[in-house]
């Protein structure tokens, strides 16, 4: 798709939409002080990195969630080594998820990351928060870009805009669609008989 593409430019809607995605991954923290982009060149960055790794582990994430597969979110956590900035950020806020008991997957993951059996990736934190409070699956993915894009400009955040975060990763976004279509199967709706 190209980037002219009227879906991809900036309306009120999109902006709505990636703010309340944000404000439901992220419940219960903020968005971290560092993450895996460093600054540079962003969509070099977010093709090799974001588009490549972190996309993919999201929706992997997702769909262990959704099948309640515990196992498979486990290995997927420890599979995507982004870094310590990753890691950090995903113990910490699994450590302030405590009170969070009527969840079965985050706590389960809580404990095994306390155990050592998964890493505790910010990624994979917020797959599940997605899961819990059922946010679509693009709108996952641009809430992940977005922290991001916000965890790599920490002298910026009281400047930046969603609507510019929208028009900087227009790129980015527009290959985002096709991503949730390869890694997220679709069921028939199954017909009612009489």
């Amino acid at each position: 798709m190209a980037d002219s593409n009227p879906v991809y430019e900036v309306s009120p809607g999109d902006a709505e939409e990636v703010i309340r995605a944000v404000r439901l991954c992220l419940t219960g923290t903020e968005v971290p002080a560092r993450l895996t982009w460093k600054m540079g060149l962003f969509d070099a960055w977010a093709n090799r990195t974001f588009v490549g790794k972190i996309a993919p582990h999201l929706l992997a994430v997702r769909a262990a969630a959704d099948a309640g597969d515990i196992a498979a979110i486990y290995v997927a956590d420890n599979a995507l080594q982004v870094g310590e900035p990753g890691l950090t950020a995903g113990r910490a806020w699994l450590g302030r998820q405590r009170g969070a008991r009527h969840l079965e997957l985050l706590p389960q993951l809580a404990a095994a990351v306390g155990c050592g059996q998964s890493a505790g990736e910010f990624h994979t934190v917020l797959a599940l928060q997605a899961h819990t409070f059922h946010v679509g699956h693009l709108p996952m993915l641009q809430a992940a870009l977005y922290c991001e894009w916000r965890a790599a400009r920490p002298d910026e955040k009281s400047t930046l805009s969603i609507e510019e975060f929208l028009r900087r990763t227009r790129s980015v976004m527009s290959q985002l669609p096709a991503l949730v279509i390869a890694h997220v199967p679709t069921s028939a709706i199954p017909v009612a008989s009489r």
